[in-house]
């Protein structure tokens, strides 16, 4: 094979890899609890079958602003929100804020290895419940540590250099903040690049937020972000995206063109060295 052969190859495995989630033009009916869903680029349920009372997404945020113009789930989702990375050098502290899940004693959650998703890193266990708290600490290099406020944490060595994406390990299978490695049945229609099963809302430097846990109220920061996840996938999905609710801090999303160049040209490298022994084989 040609080396420019190769290259055009890998360049459209790597665009694929990086394609964003195009924001969503037809809002789906949640297969489960029949609500009509709205707003972009993830179209959220506006009622929750979960429990008595309002668990919408938008209720349980509007129940932890303490002032400020608060969150609209529906218009105010951040955008791009696939990869991240730790923004401090004291590290990310990570807080969980809601857990309306069936499965909310299994469900865990963490980070993973973008050169290889099975390779993750574990910020809450199914034993978490909402007030618990981690850490994330980005050591230079790929080498992260991760655990409780107070204990002992676990590591890990990722392939990219403080670039990361968040995933929801459930009974039902993993969930990524990268749409397109969650193909669900029946979201195609809706979701053509993927399903977002995560859905991120920046903070705004203005709000202020009293969470589980907390005895006064605190600034919604705009390094901080909530993270709020499906846990169920499409058909047996109600969307109303309240499985699993954290708010993240020190941490910002990165653009995928620059994630792509992060690590991106390691296997630009790889493409160029194989099609140029092919290119020798065929001499």
């Amino acid at each position: 094979m040609k080396t420019y052969q190769c290259l055009g190859f890998v360049g459209l495995a790597a665009a694929s890899l990086f394609a964003s989630q195009a924001f969503a033009t037809v809002c789906p009916v949640a297969p489960i609890g029949g609500a009509v869903t709205q707003g972009g680029p993830a179209c959220i349920a506006p009622t929750s079958p979960d429990l008595p009372g309002d668990n919408s997404l938008q209720g349980l945020l509007d129940s932890v602003t303490n002032s400020g113009p608060g969150i609209d789930v529906y218009n105010g989702q951040a955008h791009p929100s696939a990869w991240w990375s730790v923004a401090s050098s004291s590290g990310s502290f990570n807080n969980l804020v809601f857990e309306i899940a069936g499965n909310a004693n299994l469900n865990s959650f963490g980070i993973f290895d973008p050169t290889n998703r099975s390779n993750r890193l574990e910020l809450f266990s199914g034993a978490a419940n909402a007030g618990s708290k981690s850490v994330l600490v980005n050591n230079g290099g790929g080498n992260y540590l991760a655990g409780p406020t107070f204990g002992t944490p676990a590591s890990a060595h990722f392939g990219a250099d403080n670039l990361f994406g968040y995933y929801l390990d459930t009974p039902t299978g993993f969930f990524y903040s990268v749409p397109s490695m969650n193909n669900d049945a029946g979201s195609e229609a809706y979701y053509p690049n993927g399903m977002p099963h995560m859905v991120a809302f920046q903070g705004d430097g203005v709000t202020k937020l009293l969470l589980p846990g907390s005895s006064k109220p605190a600034l919604f920061d705009q390094g901080e972000y909530f993270l709020a996840w499906e846990d169920q996938p499409f058909l047996n999905s109600d969307l109303d995206y309240n499985d699993f609710v954290v708010l993240v801090e020190s941490v910002h999303p990165v653009p995928e063109p620059a994630a792509l160049g992060m690590f991106g040209f390691g296997a630009l490298m790889i493409g160029v060295a194989v099609g140029m022994r092919r290119r020798r084989e065929d001499v």
